[in-house]
């Protein structure tokens, strides 16, 4: 079983370049277990606490001209969560970036409810990734707001021995792997999100391959199969796939 769901959909390659980039990325795994975990420096602010994304003009006057912060970028989808109040979800400060690298991260959060999707729910890559936010683009709020989460679907995560029985002999259903952790969620009942990539125009590889892949609210990936080489702090959505899944009706 892979570590980390988040490759299948990053680093998936043909011959010959697949094979040569699974090399560098062995090596570099060889390499983070001999290599002394550095952590950032943490937030100002602790999870659980309210705060406000500042203005768009306040958080512009930050940026440089890549549009990033102490090379975290602000991206397009962060612009509609300017000027609210959210609770902070949780502190990083060391992740596994898309090149495989683990490094350290310093003052920055990510929000309860913040995502890729945008405000309306229909922007990013699919996955609802989480969003991050420097300490810069913050300050503290005595407000509070609950992000309202109205799915209108919810679905049981199969039996683990009948999610197993999907999996072709290299461990993947339609491409995509399971991670072990993922065993934690068999039998639960949890709220259908999305559908990974269905809003048009965004569509990710595995879901342009044909594959039926959704995110259920509350399945994130702890990091914990890193083990010495972690921990990551990203959380990333773990992906499921519809024979992975009973929905219920409606």
């Amino acid at each position: 079983m892979e570590r980390c769901q988040f490759d299948d959909t990053i680093y998936r390659m043909r011959f010959p370049f697949g094979h040569a980039r699974s090399a560098v990325y062995a090596l570099r795994r060889l390499r983070d277990r001999f290599r002394p975990r550095v952590l950032g420096r943490p937030s100002r602010f602790r999870e659980g606490e309210w705060v406000r994304v500042k203005s768009t003009d306040e958080i512009r006057a930050t940026l440089d001209g890549a549009n990033a912060l102490r090379g975290l970028l602000f991206l397009d989808s962060q612009w509609s969560y300017c000027a609210r109040t959210y609770r902070v979800d949780r502190v990083l400060r060391r992740l596994r970036d898309d090149q495989r690298r683990f490094r350290p991260v310093s003052r920055t959060v990510a929000l309860d409810g913040v995502t890729c999707d945008g405000l309306d729910g229909t922007g990013g890559c699919g996955r609802s990734c989480s969003l991050y936010f420097r300490d810069e683009w913050l300050e503290p709020s005595s407000e509070e707001h609950h992000v309202p989460r109205t799915p209108e679907r919810f679905a049981r995560v199969r039996p683990w021995s009948e999610v197993v029985a999907t999996l072709d002999r290299r461990g993947r259903r339609q491409g995509m792997s399971v991670m072990q952790e993922m065993e934690r969620f068999a039998g639960q009942r949890l709220p259908v999100l999305r559908r990974a990539g269905a809003e048009p125009g965004s569509l990710p590889f595995y879901a342009r391959a044909g594959a039926d892949f959704y995110v259920l609210d509350g399945a994130r990936c702890s990091g914990a199969a890193f083990a010495r080489a972690g921990p990551c702090d990203r959380h990333c959505p773990i992906l499921w796939h519809r024979d992975w899944l009973a929905f219920e009706d409606g």
